[in-house]
């Protein structure tokens, strides 16, 4: 039996990373994310057919851990009537266990604030002082993604985050203003740096050493050569996931985006029961 002050506390990191191709990303120059597959896991995830190939339907399962035909969300454009009783996993965990703190941080206006179909996490969290849509080049959302990394790595340092979702969206608006050529690459490995800056935030922690920690990187869709998405090719429904941790389970074989709602509120003990994803591993 394991001393009790010998258990590691549980800590879960997702980070999207908006519209990269699964090919474009086994293409590109990733460290950071090459070290967390080759210690966890890699896979292309198919974006499940309750789901349109955007960002609002696909990131609203991520969080929510339901499809669709459940949450409503159709686009970016508007939040459905009835949306709000569908809580994201953040708000879930913390209901259950009151005593965790969380963050949220998107670049993306609508997944953490009260605008278009957002939040979509319903617990709201940080967005930057300026919306990168506004001008909506590939300038605004670089400062725009570098501002969501500091402000995030800064907080996973100094706050005990039970669980957190981070998101940059860079990747995603170069795609559609100038398809997946060699600058959406540079895209995906910068997003691999700003990963890299928030896993060196956490292993910054004085209580690292007590803390296990899950890393989850997941994106929402892919894209067209020529950028744009939405449809039913491979190149839009072809997604993918990564995960580490001392925590999972070995030999994953399949995940889904319902899956990462439930994933968290697993690791911590947390009841899931009538949400549409499964466990890592049970798939």
């Amino acid at each position: 039996m394991k001393n009790p002050s010998s258990v590691l506390s549980p800590h879960v990191l997702v980070v999207g990373m908006d519209g990269i191709r699964h090919d474009s990303l086994l293409a590109a120059n990733t460290p950071v994310m090459d070290r967390l597959s080759e210690a966890g896991v890699l896979l292309p995830v198919r974006v499940h057919e309750k789901n349109f190939t955007i960002s609002g339907p696909v990131w609203a399962t991520v969080a929510t851990g339901v499809y669709m035909d459940q949450h409503g969300v159709e686009g970016n454009e508007e939040q459905p009537p009835g949306f709000a009783a569908f809580e994201d996993f953040t708000a879930l965990l913390r209901a259950q266990r009151p005593g965790l703190a969380t963050m949220i941080a998107a670049s993306w206006f609508p997944l953490a604030a009260k605008t278009e179909c957002g939040p979509l996490f319903s617990s709201g969290g940080w967005v930057n002082p300026v919306d990168p849509e506004a001008e909506n080049s590939s300038e605004s959302w670089i400062a725009a993604d570098d501002e969501i990394a500091a402000h995030a790595a800064a907080r996973l340092a100094a706050e005990d985050l039970a669980a957190s979702f981070v998101y940059f969206g860079e990747g995603d608006v170069h795609a559609h203003n100038h398809g997946t050529g060699p600058g959406y690459t540079a895209c995906i490995e910068r997003c691999d740096a700003r990963l890299g800056l928030l896993l060196d935030a956490i292993d910054s922690r004085p209580t690292r050493a007590q803390e296990e920690w899950t890393v989850i990187v997941v994106t929402d869709h892919g894209h067209l050569d020529e950028g744009g998405h939405g449809g039913d090719s491979d190149e839009e429904r072809t997604a993918w996931m990564l995960a580490s941790g001392p925590g999972l389970p070995d030999g994953i074989k399949a995940l889904d985006h319902a899956d990462i709602a439930v994933q968290v509120l697993a690791t911590f003990g947390a009841d899931h029961h009538g949400l549409a994803g499964v466990p890592f591993g049970q798939r």
